[in-house]
């Protein structure tokens, strides 16, 4: 069994928020706290107590908790905002998930970036993030067509989703670019 941290207690909240969820908005939006929750449980296991764990359940709860009341429809750009802040957060994961692999093969992540460069390892980073965010637009759209019209889709929200995905994954990868220069 895992010691408890302090930042289990976000965890907990995530728990909570999963019947909350089913009995404010019905079963699709706790499925997406239920998606929520378990990100939650990969950070621990990635990053557990690290800034990556905190910054990244905060941002991961207020994205689920704004779809499940609905905010996103009501305040202007905030779904392009959590967008590009969950991609960033998902590119730290992809980075964190490389990571792990390296140290399995016994390579430090400055001796893997001395082999394929700063400026690839962006662009792998980057690029498996946007795949991860096409992989959620569909399922939005799968979500939409075979479970409920609730769930918004169209042409310039999934462009736009899409266009900010990229954006958050640039900067994200970036981050953990840098970050693995200094371990």
């Amino acid at each position: 069994m895992l010691p408890l941290i302090p930042a289990d207690l976000v965890r907990a909240l995530g728990l909570v928020l999963i019947p909350a969820a089913w009995f404010s908005a019905g079963w699709p939006s706790a499925v997406l706290m239920f998606l929520v929750f378990g990100t939650q449980w990969l950070l621990r296991w990635l990053r557990g107590g690290s800034l990556l764990d905190w910054s990244g359940q905060i941002v991961l709860l207020a994205a689920g908790w704004f779809s499940v009341t609905g905010l996103y429809h009501r305040v202007f750009a905030l779904d392009l905002v959590m967008h590009a802040l969950v991609s960033a957060l998902v590119a730290g994961l992809v980075a964190c998930a490389a990571e792990h692999a390296l140290r399995r093969r016994h390579m430090s992540v400055p001796a893997a970036l001395h082999v394929t460069g700063r400026t690839l390892a962006w662009l792998g980073l980057a690029g498996a993030t946007i795949s991860l965010g096409v992989v959620w637009e569909l399922a939005e759209w799968w979500g939409h067509v075979f479970v409920t019209e609730e769930i918004g889709v169209g042409y310039e929200d999934t462009i736009s989703d899409l266009a900010v995905d990229t954006l958050g994954a640039l900067v994200g990868g970036w981050l953990a670019v840098c970050a693995g220069k200094r371990l």
